[in-house]
């Protein structure tokens, strides 16, 4: 499955979009998951200062 997140410039997942979706119930729990853990350096600007900025990946669940 693949994902795009919205990352602010607090470094945090601001919005989250599935891009090639698995299981209805994998995708939603992939979001969710970015939303409340992921934590990144945010993007700057020419200036030096935080801006937003996007980041995809892709996710691939494995049963063992």
């Amino acid at each position: 499955m693949g994902v795009t997140v919205t990352v602010g410039t607090n470094g945090r997942v601001s919005s989250c979009r599935v891009t090639r979706p698995a299981d209805p119930i994998l995708d939603e729990a992939a979001c969710d998951d970015l939303t409340r853990f992921a934590r990144f350096t945010p993007a700057l600007d020419r200036d030096g200062n935080p801006t937003t900025a996007t980041w995809s990946t892709t996710i691939v669940y494995q049963i063992n």
